[in-house]
């Protein structure tokens, strides 16, 4: 049997920690997706009174995808799927609030997400080939691929560093506009504030994924070259 290296473990354990992540979130979203807000406003509601409160006018388009809900700074778009715009719950509630709060830091420029734009335009493509460039690169012992690819996974890694403060920006900022317009009560922000944190912790499992891919690919580099 072959040793077990604890290289490994850069991989294993955030992938462990991604499924869990996955699976408080889905968990979060479905419990309080059941429990309607006091107030019975729906998705698209919470959204037009948080726009009209930030003097925003920006399209509210509705998806299919149950999980698909966005900010897209291109087009100045806000997403939500049907499920979230129609309903009154809890959830519906608190991930449209997070959401406008992204249209929020866009229009004041918030340098993190000033930034995440930018890499947001070039990584989008190549950050997705980079995983294909690296194995490329070892396949064919090609040293310029393998270097590029790890150039690449090291993009996607500080891009995902830099989305965490943006993501907890706009949560903290969600939770705020909610106090201030009272549409929500103490009792439903505290369910709120638990949806956007749990929402917030695959982030941070995102985050370290990506750094653990990035060291282990590292580490496996910096062995070969000690054979």
């Amino acid at each position: 049997m072959l040793p077990f290296n604890p290289i490994y473990l850069f991989l294993i354990i955030p992938i462990f920690l991604g499924w869990f992540a996955q699976w408080r979130v889905r968990q979060s979203y479905q419990k309080y997706l059941k429990i309607p807000n006091k107030k019975g406003i729906k998705g698209t509601e919470v959204a037009k009174t948080f726009l009209s409160h930030h003097n925003l006018n920006i399209p509210i388009l509705e998806t299919k995808s149950p999980m698909l809900n966005y900010y897209n700074p291109q087009s100045k778009t806000l997403h939500l799927s049907e499920q979230i715009a129609e309903n009154d719950s809890i959830t519906s509630m608190g991930i449209v609030a997070h959401e406008v709060e992204h249209a929020v830091q866009d229009k004041q420029g918030c340098k993190f997400m000033v930034l995440r734009n930018k890499m947001a335009k070039s990584l989008a493509l190549m950050g997705q080939f980079s995983p294909l460039v690296f194995m490329w690169g070892i396949f064919f012992r090609n040293a310029i691929f393998i270097y590029l690819g790890i150039i690449l996974l090291f993009g996607m890694t500080i891009f995902a560093l830099i989305s965490l403060p943006v993501e907890l920006n706009a949560s903290k900022r969600a939770l705020q506009t909610l106090k201030k317009l009272n549409i929500a009560d103490q009792e439903e922000i505290r369910m709120i504030a638990t949806v956007l944190r749990n929402a917030a912790l695959t982030y941070f499992v995102g985050a370290g994924q990506r750094i653990g891919t990035f060291l282990f690919i590292v580490m496996v580099l910096f062995m070969a070259h000690q054979i």
